[in-house]
């Protein structure tokens, strides 16, 4: 049974923008694309990635409008499109009815750039969450019955589209509170109508901006085996990069193939299409469909891309369709894989004498920390054992937007495995064939490596959370990748080690000496502060006192800096490959795109007071037995949530309750407490576990946790205060 629109959005056709479709241009004092798109879908618009002939509105920057940018000329030379300043859209707003676009249209005198300014600061009236795509409320949309697999041929005709109206091409995601539904405190699950259950699972839609140049002069990598070495990718006046990697998993079938397409330029004037296909790991065949005119090379390139995803090249953002190969937005930034390749044979080339590698300034201890941190072994053994195909999408091609369907497909997932009966009420389907197509939609986004073997279905909430594992595990080493290829980038006359420390940005990292009493505390810590059931043996090698750049301030400047009430020093644990991320842009929390039900209490950082807990989450066997641990200063507030049981809704229910933490109650915790100024003085009134004293039963009553958790539901309440080099 095809999935109906509930009443919520059927309601959305009385909003004051409803029919505008919306594209943005420039930068906006006081707001960020997020928080615009956000406003322009709560009042019914709908968004675009890139200016085409559907979209009614360009919402321009003064400075992008005199250049013009590629978009402004692309509305421009379409003509019927309204370039407007963001005074339109925020009036519209502030009298819920869509304001004359004449009053608002950029290049008249009426128009200052002052008013502009104003009116971009009102439209931001939340913190951006740092994503590039508006949160939103979804349509359900009917689905397309499922099309014939394909092989590894390439001659099956697609079947004529219907002609429809344009839809919704971008920008549509999950808001943070649009959760599965979820069993309260004391195990009982709220009722929901089966209208009710399908507007909790939305359309997510990547806006794509990975695919929009940032300048002409973009060299795009031409495909692998590409026989027209002077060729180049084509790049339209508007940015839009002409080439597709599609993919597509079905369990089932046992199929997990690619299909790349290029729109090619050569320097004689000639345009080509270049397609290669096959089983993902293999290179396929190849073929040249269309050799001749711009036209008649792009009717080819756009023919294909539908014929393969099921949706024109202009909304290959969209939801990917069951049964067709999904877009795998990449990257073109210019610390792309491709571009170290094409950087060090440059070098090579280069006449006279190699240059004497500069001394590094850092001290052996932090000089073997950056080490570890960005060590490429440790990046591709953790890929390898989280089964991700580096090779089908390197991390240095790996696009946030992608990422972020990877989370959006999760959370479609684990709503259907925590409610079976969605699989029926919004996919028309049993539970076993609604979870198989997801689990290929998903492999579809986020390429993995399965071999010849069947991909395994995601049918439960452990597979999901391994997914989970993955998706942030690539988020971390993306980060720690784009740092490592800084050096390369700035072309510094400086030692490798150092380049990439620095693009940490650490105001502080001092080694501790081991016969400090500082040290001596720590170390107490870490060793005493270890459980029955986790049997680790640890050797320090190092502890460092750190300091992010901003982060005490943001810290001392938050309501959390002014409580004062419950401050703690406790253990988070991660991945060595996870912390270029950690340390340049400090512990985080999981997108509203992740599934809740990925988190025991919910999206939050999770901290615990047993050294042996965070540790769990290191996985030093993929870094020579090494672990990094981090002690974190965290104000938990007074009082905190208690809980004994899991509850993925323990976030909001904190919140409503005017709490900022939850303590998840486990059986064994530290029997005492102390101020910790015995470490350094900085740390009065914080507290730390008094390891003189073993750790002990803590007589919960109905705790089913081993250890304590504490869990903090914003970034503001933490900051970093030590770094523990571990031999495990």
């Amino acid at each position: 049974m095809a999935p109906r629109r509930g009443k919520a959005a059927a309601a959305l056709a009385k909003l004051a923008l409803d029919g505008c479709k919306i594209a943005l241009s420039g930068t906006f004092p006081g707001a960020t694309h997020a928080s615009i798109k956000a406003k322009a879908e709560a009042l019914g618009a709908t968004m675009a990635s890139a200016v085409t002939d559907g979209v009614t509105h360009l919402v321009a920057s003064e400075t992008d409008y005199n250049k013009p940018s590629p978009k402004v000329s692309k509305a421009q030379s379409i003509g019927n499109i309204h370039i407007v300043s963001l005074e339109w859209l925020s009036l519209s707003e502030q009298n819920n009815a869509k304001e004359p676009e004449d009053d608002h249209l950029l290049g008249t005198p009426a128009k200052d750039a002052q008013s502009q300014t104003d009116d971009a600061t009102k439209t931001s009236s939340s913190q951006a969450n740092g994503t590039t795509t508006a949160l939103t409320t979804g349509r359900t949309r009917k689905r397309a019955p499922p099309a014939a697999a394909d092989g590894v041929s390439d001659s099956e005709a697609a079947p004529k589209a219907k002609k429809t109206r344009a839809r919704k091409p971008a920008a549509v995601k999950t808001e943070e509170d649009e959760d599965v539904e979820m069993k309260d405190a004391n195990g009982v699950a709220d009722v929901e109508t089966k209208e009710e259950k399908k507007e909790k699972v939305r359309v997510e839609r990547a806006v794509g901006e990975g695919q929009v140049a940032k300048s002409k002069d973009m060299q795009v990598p031409l495909d692998e085996g590409c026989p027209f070495p002077t060729s180049k990718v084509y790049i339209d006046d508007a940015g839009v990069i002409y080439d597709a990697s599609l993919n597509q998993t079905n369990a089932s079938n046992n199929n997990n193939k690619f299909y790349r397409i290029q729109l090619l330029k050569d320097p004689s004037g000639i345009y080509r299409t270049w397609t290669r296909w096959g089983r993902v790991g293999e290179f396929g065949q190849t073929q040249v469909p269309a050799t001749g005119s711009l036209d008649d090379a792009m009717k080819q390139f756009e023919k294909k891309f539908k014929d393969k995803s099921g949706l024109p090249w202009s909304q290959r953002g969209d939801k990917a369709k069951p049964g067709k190969y999904a877009f795998v937005e990449k990257s073109y930034d210019a610390e792309s894989d491709e571009e170290d390749e094409a950087e060090d044979t440059a070098v090579k080339k280069e006449k006279g004498p190699p240059r004497e590698p500069p001394k590094s300034t850092l001290l052996p201890a932090v000089q073997e920390l950056v080490q570890l941190i960005f060590n490429k072994s440790n990046f591709d053994n953790t890929m390898a054992a989280l089964k991700y195909d580096a090779n089908k999408l390197p991390l240095g091609k790996l696009s946030k937007a992608t990422i972020t369907r990877g989370f959006q497909a999760l959370k479609d997932l684990a709503a259907v495995i925590d409610d079976n009966s969605l699989a029926q009420d919004v996919y028309g389907k049993a539970f076993h064939a609604a979870v198989e197509d997801l689990s290929n939609s998903y492999y579809s986004v986020i390429p993995h490596a399965f071999g010849r073997n069947r991909p395994p279905v995601i049918a439960n909430v452990d597979a999901v959370k391994r997914e989970i594992e993955l998706l942030e595990s690539l988020s971390g080493m993306k980060d720690a990748a784009l740092l490592m290829k800084m050096e390369k980038i700035n072309d510094n006359p400086i030692h490798p080690l150092d380049s990439q420390y620095q693009a940490l940005k650490m105001r502080e990292m001092t080694p501790l000496d081991p016969a400090s009493g500082e040290y001596s505390q720590l170390q107490n810590y870490l060793l005493e502060s270890r459980g029955d059931t986790h049997g680790h043996q640890y050797t320090v090698e190092s502890i460092f006192r750190i300091e992010r750049e901003g982060e005490f301030g943001r810290f001392d400047d938050s309501v959390f800096g002014k409580m004062g009430q419950n401050r703690r020093l406790l253990w988070h644990g991660s991945r060595c490959t996870n912390f270029g991320g950690i340390l340049s842009q400090g512990l985080r929390i999981a997108p509203p795109e992740a599934p809740v039900s990925g988190y025991m209490f919910g999206k939050g950082i999770y901290l615990a007071d047993m050294a042996s807990k965070s540790a769990n989450y290191c996985c030093s066997y993929m870094s020579d037995n090494t672990a990094l641990l981090l002690l974190c200063e965290a104000e938990l507030g007074s009082p905190m949530q208690e809980l004994v049981n899991a509850s993925y809704t323990a976030g909001e229910d904190a919140k409503q309750k005017g709490m900022v933490s939850t303590w998840g109650k486990g059986r064994t915790g530290p029997s005492k407490w102390k101020d910790a100024s015995c470490v350094h003085p900085s740390l009065a009134g914080v507290m730390m576990p008094d390891t003189s004293v073993k750790p002990g039963d803590t007589n919960v009553q109905g705790a089913n946790l081993y250890y304590n958790e504490y869990i903090c539901y914003d970034v503001s309440q933490v900051r970093l205060r030590y770094l523990l080099r571990v031999k495990m």
